[in-house]
């Protein structure tokens, strides 16, 4: 069975004459030897991604079993020289990566087989540190690692690395001052993977988000809008299949809408994408059922918890239907991962974020007119659709203002780069329209779906008390939305548009 866990770790590259300074009086010190070999694809495709995939043996019997760890994918903000990243973990010896690790990467690797890169064996000495009246409270491990290689059966690089792991809650203060001290002794912070290090320093990110000028050709500002979401969305692959977690699903629906919504936004320039945002659409849409449940059930979680005792347990049926109907979406989500329809839709956004789908590659228009226009034209649309509305427009009505409200607002964030605080000015207000209105929507599915519900009267009483309670909510939403379409339409905010 695959165990979960997260590490938390600051690395250091120490020459091979490095002395330890004194860390502490250790709890515990002990040592032990290390072989592990890893396995990726022949263009290191993994590695490409920030991720390892490993067999381990430990002399002393302490782990025998492959790991996959999943960092932060390229360009994603740095938090210094601590890593946090998830590890999975199965405890079985095999000759081959195991089948639900291997599942794992699948939209990684999509189709390259995976194979043995390298073999390093570690000999390591470990002290187990608590900290105490200079340092807090905290548990940490520090590792002196001693590292020889193997690449295809040659002699590969030998190093010296030390690792301070987290052991304990409350060890953030002492890993910082270890931290200190072994800078000031003369170690050097990194976040490479020892795998990295072998190989001669880490491969080329698969996908390279450009950097956006204002003068920037049409090709920069597509290959921008496109390899910012691609990253996105493959970075949160390996965390959607390995869990049920409802941040990576929400992030990589938002990495496919925000694909869609800048294909269609640089349409004017863009050789024919339709497919494309075809089939974002489809996994948008698998990615969506799930998301929407995770939110309508925290939500009604939340309401239930208000209600009174015998209401609440009466209202345990209502949460076991949307559970059920959560666990079939994503059953669903995971067979469109793992199908070769997905897989195609991401090889072909790594491509395009490579070679981006430009109508004329020889357009010298710059970015800044671009996205000038583009803006302008998305934010007339929604100026547009809200003049048409009255007090008494139906709520599909503000759910189309809604859409068009977070697209014009998309493109407001595609020219940060270019427009800086002028346009996320626009964005951020164009997000609380969209949030408002988004609350009004939550109210609407949530009044269908319990509708929908086959109930015990018991129980469909409370959700009749429910359906009473979105609706207030929805009144509350459309009276505040317009508030919010004031300040996201005043002359200041989109004067930079003109």
């Amino acid at each position: 069975m695959t165990e979960r866990r997260s590490e938390r770790e600051a690395k250091f590259e120490v020459q091979d004459d490095f002395e330890m300074p004194f860390l502490g009086t250790p709890i515990e010190r002990s040592s032990v030897k290390l072989s592990a070999r890893y396995w990726d694809s022949a263009d290191h495709r993994l590695l490409r991604w920030a991720q390892t995939l490993r067999y381990r043996h430990a002399s002393d019997g302490s782990e025998d079993g492959w790991t996959l760890k999943v960092g932060p994918p390229p360009g994603a903000p740095a938090s210094g020289a601590v890593l946090d990243r998830p590890e999975l973990d199965e405890p079985v010896a095999s000759d081959e990566p195991p089948a639900r690790l291997a599942a794992l990467v699948l939209g990684t690797v999509r189709g390259a087989p995976l194979r043995p890169v390298a073999t390093l064996e570690t000999d390591r000495e470990m002290l187990l540190l608590g900290g105490g009246e200079e340092d807090g409270p905290g548990t940490v491990e520090v590792s002196d690692d001693r590292v020889t290689s193997t690449i295809d059966g040659s002699p590969g690089p030998s190093f010296r690395q030390i690792e301070i792991e987290v052991k304990a809650p409350g060890s953030e203060s002492l890993l910082t001052q270890l931290s200190d001290r072994l800078v000031r002794a003369g170690a050097k912070a990194t976040t490479a993977a020892k795998l990295e290090t072998v190989l001669g320093g880490g491969p080329e990110p698969e996908v390279v988000v450009p950097r956006l000028r204002a003068t920037s050709r049409m090709d920069v500002l597509v290959g921008y809008a496109l390899a910012r979401s691609v990253v996105r969305l493959i970075g949160e692959d390996p965390k959607i299949r390995a869990g049920s977690d409802a941040d990576p699903v929400h992030d990589a629906r938002v990495a496919t809408r925000r694909l869609r919504s800048d294909l269609k936004s640089l349409e004017p320039y863009l050789a024919p994408v339709e497919r494309l945002r075809t089939e974002l659409g489809w996994v948008g849409g698998l990615l969506g059922a799930v998301r929407d449940l995770d939110v309508l059930i925290e939500r009604m979680d939340t309401r239930i918890r208000e209600l009174d005792g015998p209401d609440r347990e009466a209202a345990a049926p209502i949460l076991a239907h949307l559970e059920d109907d959560r666990r079939r979406r994503r059953t669903e989500l995971r067979d469109g991962l793992g199908s070769d329809r997905y897989l195609t839709l991401l090889d072909e956004l790594v491509e395009a974020s490579r070679r981006p789908p430009v109508a004329d590659p020889t357009d010298e228009r710059r970015a800044r007119r671009a996205l000038r226009t583009v803006t302008r034209k998305a934010w007339r649309r929604t100026a547009r659709a809200v003049d048409r509305l009255d007090p008494k427009s139906p709520d599909v009505a503000l759910h189309e203002i809604r859409k068009r409200a977070k697209r014009a607002r998309y493109a407001a964030e595609l020219g940060r780069e270019v427009f800086g605080r002028s346009a996320m000015r626009l964005a951020d207000r164009l997000a609380d329209v969209q949030n408002g209105l988004g609350e009004l929507q939550d109210t609407v599915v949530a009044e269908e779906r319990l509708r929908s519900l086959r109930l015990p009267s018991g129980s469909a009483f409370v959700a009749g008390m429910l359906v009473c309670s979105e609706r207030s909510a929805r009144a509350e939403a459309r009276a505040r939305w317009r508030r919010l379409w004031k300040a996201a339409s005043a002359k200041r905010v989109r004067r930079w548009l003109a």
